[in-house]
């Protein structure tokens, strides 16, 4: 794959104003939520919840979550979303959690806001690295047309 594309697809993930987590609950059924809270470095996409959350519980029961983003009001000749498939797994390395609330910061003032105020102790901060990526993308056909995955 190309630097373009990858770097096309990183700016559509990073464009996307919410992103819904797929998860799986204790019966493993699927359980959708809206997330907020989330930036793209690449194709790692860091996120952060409140660590009492459920999905925190499922995500320690089964770490193999999917996060779909999509914008919205697309015209349906250049619709496009994508589904990013990964492991994720919270962070507890300095660093890395630095890496993580520097990118989150970027995207969200309040999340920075709460990070310069030392306001994260609730809050568990998570990163996926892609395994697959699924680009669907309308204007460049129908059906499987439209449909690339992407081993990563």
């Amino acid at each position: 794959m190309s630097k373009e594309v990858k770097d096309r697809i990183v700016k559509y993930l990073n464009d996307t104003r919410f992103v819904v987590l797929a998860t799986v609950n204790n019966d493993q059924s699927p359980v959708l939520r809206s997330l907020g809270s989330f930036a793209a470095d690449g194709y790692t996409i860091y996120f952060s919840t409140q660590k009492n959350s459920k999905k925190v519980e499922q995500i320690q029961e089964n770490p193999k979550i999917v996060l779909f983003f999509q914008h919205e009001n697309q015209e349906l000749s250049s619709f496009v979303n994508v589904s990013v498939h990964g492991t994720a797994e919270v962070i507890a390395e300095p660093a890395e959690i630095g890496r993580a609330i520097q990118q989150l910061s970027s995207r969200n003032p309040r999340f920075k806001e709460r990070a310069e105020k030392g306001e994260l102790q609730d809050t568990a901060i998570y990163k996926v690295d892609a395994r697959e990526l699924k680009v669907l993308d309308f204007s460049k056909g129908i059906g499987a047309a439209a449909v690339e995955v992407i081993a990563v």
